[in-house]
């Protein structure tokens, strides 16, 4: 392996120990960080390996957390069981929204995902099954107080690890192959037999299924939801920050990607309007000087890579 090769394992080591160390002692923030960084890589797969730009996926994160404190409250079921009803009440979702979006590309898509997002958080508002605009509270029969931060702790620590080592094996298979080439050129996969349709449909729901969790995990350590925080736009636009400024289509991209934004929160805390300003100007500037991202630049200037593919 060249010494440029060698850098970028240890420089992705020292970026992950450096952000980890500085928040061992906050265990929320740690949980936090760990889903935020799940929900980037989920979006990331249906973006950066299919093309498909969403603006709305923190529908997906608002269903998996109210879907978790319906099953409980209602049908009395655990809440670390109810888990599965958070992936699989976002993914549900994201089947109905795909018959709706089906054939829309490009701006299209974006903004009509966007627009059922929306629709989402007002349905929500409006259900009394959920609350209304009041929201939920968990049963607090159904939790130990004692033990919920370090069980969500290490939920999200396990969804996190769970969704990149996912990820790192589907698209070193053929799934991954089919994926890429559907994004780089949508006419040349279809002429060799690959399924468009099928295969984005699959990126999507997997997309939608991790958020879902992760917004299952993330309520259940608040133990409240209400359809304003749950499908609220910041999700998003955390999402896309660490994804666009990381490197879009990249296993390691969203890792500095995520260190980047809790840097930037840290150090605009309490300032709200200079840490949006601050966010979007580092952005825009990746944007115009790193069209694929910091980890991109990287990757095409020096050779770096961490996750190999088989294709790559």
């Amino acid at each position: 392996m060249s010494p440029n090769k060698m850098l970028a394992p240890a420089a992705l080591g020292v970026l992950v120990v450096a952000g980890l160390g500085s928040i061992a002692g906050d265990p929320r923030k740690l949980m936090e960080v760990l889903l935020v960084f799940a929900m980037a890589q989920g979006w990331n797969l249906l973006c950066g390996y299919t093309g498909l730009l969403s603006f709305g996926h923190q529908a997906f994160i608002g269903v998996g957390a109210y879907a978790l404190f319906i099953v409980t409250n209602h049908l009395g079921l655990s809440p670390y069981l109810a888990l599965a009803a958070s992936a699989g009440g976002a993914m549900l979702v994201a089947l109905f929204m795909a018959g709706l979006l089906n054939g829309l590309r490009d701006a299209y898509f974006s903004i009509g995902i966007w627009v059922l997002a929306d629709c989402l958080r007002l349905f929500f508002g409006q259900w009394q099954l959920a609350g209304g605009s009041r929201g939920l509270i968990l049963d607090p029969s159904a939790v130990d107080p004692s033990t919920l931060n370090h069980v969500v702790l290490w939920l999200a620590a396990a969804l996190s690890i769970a969704t990149l080592l996912g990820m790192f094996l589907l698209l070193r298979a053929r799934f991954g192959l089919a994926l890429m080439a559907i994004r780089d050129d949508e006419r040349a996969a279809a002429g060799v037999g690959v399924s468009i349709r099928r295969n984005r449909l699959a990126a999507f729901l997997m997309s939608a299924g991790i958020c879902g969790l992760a917004g299952g995990i993330y309520y259940l350590s608040v133990l409240y939801v209400d359809p304003v925080g749950a499908f609220d736009l910041t999700w998003q636009i955390r999402i896309l920050f660490i994804v666009i400024v990381g490197g879009v289509g990249t296993l390691e991209g969203p890792f500095l990607g995520t260190f980047l934004y809790y840097v930037l929160r840290s150090a605009f805390q309490g300032r709200g309007e200079w840490f949006a300003m601050c966010e979007g100007a580092v952005a825009a500037a990746v944007m115009l000087l790193a069209p694929y991202g910091i980890w991109g630049y990287l990757q095409q200037r020096f050779g770096w890579r961490v996750f190999a593919l088989a294709w790559a």
